[in-house]
């Protein structure tokens, strides 16, 4: 039997590694600071980013009709004008033209009615409607002038009504509206003769 080989002072086996397995690099002090810094600027980036989206979506946008209740009750009255004027073409005599035009004028102020009744408070904080409503009234103002014109036999060319830049004010009014148009004004309120009017009305 072969002698035992005593190995006194010598250490024990190593555990099992993998021969390529390093240890990390060491990270300096100054670069470990860096990257905290920048996680705590790219946080801070972020949370300002968000409170100034949540801050925006609360702003009105002056020159939009954007609230969606409000513009829901606008796109269903607008729809049901639109179809009763449409349905009221004018015919006959300057009296029976100017009866007409009466009509229609009243489909209109019902339409405004209805949203100033049902928009409430929506109407306030929605800039741009209050002046949107206006316009409608200055339009059935100068159809309500033409037609008084009609009876007395003074009536020329329907003139639409301009705004502060000399546009017509429909214009205006089309464009309150972001993305489609949800209340176009129709043609036969911005010419009483429509067939006749001009192809960009």
């Amino acid at each position: 039997m072969a002698p035992v080989l005593e190995t006194q002072g010598l250490p024990p086996y190593p555990p099992a590694r993998n021969v390529w397995e390093f240890p990390p690099p060491p990270v300096q002090k100054r670069w470990k600071w860096i990257a905290v810094a920048a996680m705590v600027l790219g946080l801070v980036v972020a949370v300002v980013l968000v409170s100034v989206l949540v801050e925006l979506d609360r702003k009105d946008a002056p020159g939009l009709i954007e609230d969606g209740t409000l513009v829901s009750i606008v796109d269903r009255e607008c729809e049901l004008m639109r179809s009763t004027v449409e349905s009221m073409p004018l015919s006959g005599s300057a009296t029976r033209q100017a009866r007409t035009i009466g009509d229609q004028n009243e489909a209109v102020e019902g339409m405004l009615e209805r949203i100033r009744a049902r928009g409430g408070a929506a109407i306030a904080a929605d800039r741009p409607t209050e002046e949107w409503l206006a316009d409608w009234q200055t339009i059935l103002d100068a159809r309500s002038r033409f037609a008084a014109d009609l009876v007395t036999g003074g009536a020329e060319d329907f003139e639409l009504p301009l705004d502060a830049d000399g546009d017509p004010v429909y214009l205006r009014m089309n464009d309150v509206w972001l993305g489609a148009t949800v209340c176009e004004v129709p043609a036969a309120l911005l010419s009483p003769y429509p067939d006749q009017a001009p192809s960009d009305i």
